[in-house]
């Protein structure tokens, strides 16, 4: 699965522009007072200003190529990012997953993963920099129903979980995409933050096509089947 592009809520908009445009070195695609699109790699990271006093917070991740973990952290405490640390560790392998990850937070709050997945055959050899974030692989869906979530997935687009209890965690998906269905009364890995529920969209390309409401219609999920979305379809 691919996603290809996800649009989230934050309350901080000048802050989260500076962070990923400037710090992060993210191309710019659209901007306003109220919204920002930047691509990352094969995916498009969107902003929206959070209606009111809401907060939002989420989880999402980024591919990076597989050799360069440790040329991706050096790069981030370079921007003075904060790494989390967990067990006095500051980087984490997933054996069943076969890939290694470090987590910060950006000024919304949101955790932000930088994932190497050594499956995919995607070694570079230059230095590591913004354009070696390939593309978005996980965005976090905490649910009040993770089988249900699972078996929606499932009827939809044909996406099996890869691991996980099914019953709490589920990543839904591959090591290209996934989505991280979570209970909303799980803590999340690794700082141990309770989830928030918050407005979600997302595109992927699943090879099946159609459009999926989850969470009494706060994540709303639409498919094509392989290609890339016309920016003027955009949510």
């Amino acid at each position: 699965m691919q996603i290809k592009e996800v649009n989230l809520f934050t309350h901080q908009m000048e802050a989260m522009k500076q962070f990923y445009g400037t710090l992060l070195e993210l191309e710019l695609l659209e901007e306003s007072t109220s919204s920002v699109s930047l691509r990352t790699g094969n995916s498009v990271l969107s902003f929206q200003q959070a209606p009111g006093q809401e907060k939002p917070f989420y989880h999402v991740a980024f591919t990076i190529p597989t050799n360069q973990l440790a040329e991706a952290k050096k790069w981030v405490q370079d921007r003075n990012i904060p790494l989390l640390s967990k067990d006095d560790k500051d980087e984490f392998y997933f054996p069943y997953w076969d890939a290694t990850a470090f987590y910060f937070y950006d000024p919304s709050g949101n955790l932000m993963e930088f994932i190497a997945h050594h499956s995919l055959e995607n070694a570079v050899e230059e230095a590591f920099d913004s354009r070696q974030l390939l593309c978005i692989s996980e965005i976090g869906l905490p649910v009040d129903d993770v089988p249900d979530t699972i078996s929606k997935m499932k009827g939809q687009y044909h996406l099996e979980p890869f691991a996980g209890d099914g019953k709490q965690f589920a990543p839904i998906g591959d090591a290209e995409g996934m989505f991280i269905v979570i209970d909303k009364e799980m803590p999340w890995f690794p700082d141990g933050r309770m989830p928030g529920v918050f407005a979600t969209e997302v595109k992927v390309a699943t090879g099946q096509t159609g459009s999926i409401s989850l969470q009494n219609g706060l994540y709303s999920i639409d498919s094509n089947e392989t290609g890339p979305y016309d920016r003027g379809n955009s949510f």
